[in-house]
């Protein structure tokens, strides 16, 4: 966590201790957990958008946070898909049906938590994202410390080289090189987690 305070302590407790809860079912930091976790992310910035939508509707955003906060939050939420996808998709992830549904189910929750926290205490909502981020990191820090070399040395996969491709893509635009073996994409997800946490303190700031 970069925020400080009783309300960012309170949030990483709160993401924290959920994220125990979810290390029972997915203990490795592999693409199970990866993909199963980035769904459950996703949806937090899904369920902000949605909320900030609202309250920039309804006039309440009188000196354009709101409006920033929102646009920052669809990138984030393009950027968490593409993760998504990587492990999902690309490496298989969500193979399993208790995977799929107990991801899908907890980001049910998520959404629904999210979107109200976001209409009543944007802060709190930005801090409950960034300790969110701040797992996300200790995930992809472990995978690259746990996982086997001839599984990090595998090619990029095609997703993550599509999407270094893709115009205003964070990885170019922070500078990274191509992702040519899986080790490098990885490390690159690791780096856009490190700029959502730095983002979502940001954004708990502006409230």
């Amino acid at each position: 966590m970069k925020s400080r305070g009783f309300k960012a302590d309170f949030a990483h407790f709160l993401i924290e201790s959920g994220e125990h809860l979810l290390s029972v079912l997915w203990p490795a930091a592999d693409a199970r957990r990866a993909a199963s976790l980035e769904i459950i992310a996703r949806t937090a910035y899904t369920a902000e958008e949605s909320a900030c939508h609202y309250l920039e509707t309804i006039g309440l955003d009188q000196h354009g946070a709101i409006r920033k906060t929102l646009e920052l939050a669809r990138r984030q939420d393009s950027n968490e898909q593409t993760h998504e996808d990587i492990f999902a998709r690309d490496l298989g992830g969500l193979s399993l049906w208790i995977d799929r549904f107990v991801a899908r189910h907890v980001a049910v929750i998520v959404y629904w938590l999210f979107a109200v926290v976001t209409l009543f205490d944007h802060e709190l909502a930005s801090l409950l994202g960034e300790a969110v981020e701040a797992e996300a990191v200790k995930t992809y820090q472990r995978m690259l410390l746990e996982q086997p070399e001839d599984w990090l040395h595998q090619p990029a996969t095609p997703i993550a080289s599509a999407y270094w491709k893709e115009e205003g893509n964070m990885w170019a635009a922070r500078g990274d090189q191509e992702p040519k073996i899986l080790r490098d994409v990885i490390e690159a997800i690791a780096r856009d987690e490190l700029d959502h946490v730095a983002a979502n303190s940001h954004k708990a700031l502006a409230f």
